[in-house]
């Protein structure tokens, strides 16, 4: 016990004595400051850091296809330390494509993001990419030429020079519809025309004619192959066509003088019609050409054989006279009078031969 009591004791003294050495501080008093600056400040930076944060937050329009809206802001970003720097992203939620399937859109990295809030550059909208405008090039040229390829978007007009043969044959098939729609002025007009390309085309020239004298007009009729006789007197056609234009009037001589001019190329049409109108005229040396060459072109016709005895006969050419006789018994085409009369002819011409024998 005596031990226990002694560590007593001195535990006792130990605590005497660090109670004696303590000591009280001085601690002078804070001074306290005011706080309202501090908090409105702070409220005020916050707000206008948050604006700040929200100018950021960009409309992106890249294309009309894609559209995105900026990832909603915590409200913890929103009242943190205005050292704190804010990181806006941008998420697209929709985006389309002209076939109408959906894309994801890549998301704008963050550093990139930091780079663009660092520089404090102004937000920029992208305007949106349209499709380009084809225009319409046309290409005019004096004359023709070979087609060119055409590209794409562009159109090439040719200007084509044509012909006088073929400005007439458009002329005369306008000139046609207007016959068959009973248009007579405006078919001669276009007849007209054709013949004003084409002054030489005595088809046209001919038609012309006919047109003018189904109208009575047998004087522009007549002057309008006049003039294509001045123009081409070698031609048969036109020839013919006046000939018989004045046979219908009664003017056979006339019709003779026109065909009075021998052709190279006559044909068996405009040989017979001289020969007739000769015989009629009584010009025989005419009508002796014609039958010659109607004999030439058709040596089977009886008719040309006893039209040859006949001149040949007023010839006095008897032996020439007496073979066309012989030929043209014995063809075709012949009735049995003219037949008969052929006969008769012959017998008269060996008569007159054996006269001068007798005496």
């Amino acid at each position: 016990m005596s031990a226990m009591n002694n560590a007593l004791s001195e535990l006792a003294n130990k605590k005497s004595a660090c109670s004696q050495g303590i000591v009280k501080a001085e601690v002078k008093p804070v001074k306290q400051r005011a706080i309202l600056p501090w908090v409105v400040g702070s409220f005020g930076l916050s707000l206008a850091v948050g604006g700040w944060a929200v100018s950021q937050q960009e409309v992106v329009v890249a294309h009309p296809q894609a559209l995105s809206i900026p990832e909603p802001v915590s409200s913890h970003s929103a009242i943190a330390s205005p050292t704190s720097k804010i990181n806006t992203e941008q998420q697209p939620i929709y985006q389309s494509t002209p076939s109408g399937e959906e894309l994801p859109s890549a998301t704008p990295k963050p550093a990139a993001r930091k780079a663009e809030i660092a520089a404090e550059s102004p937000p920029s909208v992208a305007k949106p990419k349209l499709a380009p405008i084809l225009v319409a090039q046309v290409n005019s040229a004096d004359k023709a030429k070979p087609a060119p390829s055409a590209k794409s978007g562009e159109v090439v007009i040719e200007q084509v020079e044509l012909t006088p043969q073929q400005l007439s044959k458009k002329a005369q098939e306008r000139a046609k519809k207007a016959l068959d729609s009973n248009n007579l002025a405006e078919a001669l007009k276009n007849y007209h025309e054709a013949l004003r390309y084409t002054p030489s085309n005595d088809e046209v020239r001919r038609r012309l004619s006919a047109l003018y004298y189904g109208k009575g007009e047998v004087r522009k009729a007549a002057e309008i192959l006049q003039k294509g006789i001045a123009l081409e007197p070698d031609n048969g056609q036109l020839r013919l066509s006046l000939a018989k234009m004045l046979m219908k009037e009664k003017q056979g001589e006339a019709a003779l003088t026109v065909l009075s001019t021998l052709p190279k190329s006559a044909s068996v049409e405009y040989l017979s019609l001289r020969a007739v109108l000769a015989q009629k005229a009584k010009q025989d040396d005419l009508a002796l050409q014609s039958y010659q060459k109607l004999v030439e072109k058709e040596p089977e016709s009886g008719r040309w054989w006893l039209g040859l005895g006949i001149q040949q006969e007023r010839a006095f050419d008897l032996d020439s006279a007496k073979t066309s006789y012989q030929q043209a018994i014995t063809k075709l085409g012949l009735s049995s009078q003219t037949q008969q009369f052929i006969r008769d002819r012959l017998t008269l011409i060996s008569r007159l031969e054996e006269q001068p024998s007798e005496n």
